[in-house]
C-alpha cells in the first residue's frame, strides 16, 4: 500500500529567553535556527529521513546555500509559535524549503523563510545528484514538484500577507 505523505509539516516551538535581544524579541539571526531545527525534526518524524544518519552512511548531505527571510511581526520570549515547512521545489542537486512561523492564537504569519539547500558529497567536497529514492520521496511531498520555479521571494511574502489579512477578517466558524 502506498504511503500518503503530508506536504506541509507543522510543529510548535517555545521561544527561549537566551535567543532574544534586549527588547525580549527573538533575535533576527535565531529565526533560521528555529526553522532548521523544526524542519530537521519534521522530516525525520514524518518522512523517516534522518539527515545525520544518512550523512554517516552515504557521505552525502545538504548544506544551506542561501536564505531569504521576511519578518512580518515580532515574536517575544516564552511565546509558543507554530512552524510550518514544506519542500517547494527540487532539482537534481538542490531543494527549496519554505517555512512560516505562525501565531498559534491568531494564525497570523510572523515570518517567512526560503532556504535553498545544495546536496553535496562530503568526502569529495562537491555537488552530488539526488539518488532515485530521494527523488521518489520529493515527488510525493514537493508542493510545486520538480524543477526550479521562476518566482520571487517578495511576491510570495506579499501573497502570504494577503492570505493572512483575509483570514484575520473572515468570521470564525
Amino acid at each position: 500500500m502506498e504511503r500518503n505523505y503530508e506536504k506541509i509539516l507543522e510543529s510548535t516551538a517555545l521561544i527561549r529567553f537566551e535567543d532574544c535581544d534586549p527588547f525580549g524579541h527573538l533575535n533576527n539571526g535565531r529565526y533560521i535556527d528555529y526553522y532548521l531545527n523544526a524542519r530537521e525534526d519534521q522530516v525525520r518524524d514524518n518522512y523517516g529521513l534522518d539527515i545525520y544518519a544518512m550523512a554517516k552512511t552515504t557521505g552525502r548531505a545538504w548544506v544551506v546555500a542561501s536564505n531569504q527571510l521576511a519578518y512580518l511581526r515580532e515574536v517575544k520570549f516564552m511565546e509558543t509559535v507554530k512552524i510550518k515547512t514544506c519542500l517547494r521545489w527540487f532539482n537534481g542537486s538542490d531543494l527549496l524549503m519554505e517555512g512560516q512561523m505562525v501565531d498559534i492564537h491568531t494564525g497570523a504569519i510572523i515570518s517567512v523563510i526560503w532556504t535553498r539547500f545544495a546536496y553535496i558529497d562530503i568526502r569529495k567536497g562537491q555537488k552530488a545528484t539526488h539518488e532515485d529514492e530521494l527523488v521518489a520521496l520529493f515527488n510525493k511531498v514537493a508542493v510545486l514538484g520538480e524543477g526550479k520555479r521562476e518566482a520571487y521571494f517578495e511576491d510570495r511574502v506579499k501573497e502570504l500577507r494577503q492570505e493572512s489579512a483575509a483570514q484575520a477578517v473572515a468570521p470564525q466558524v
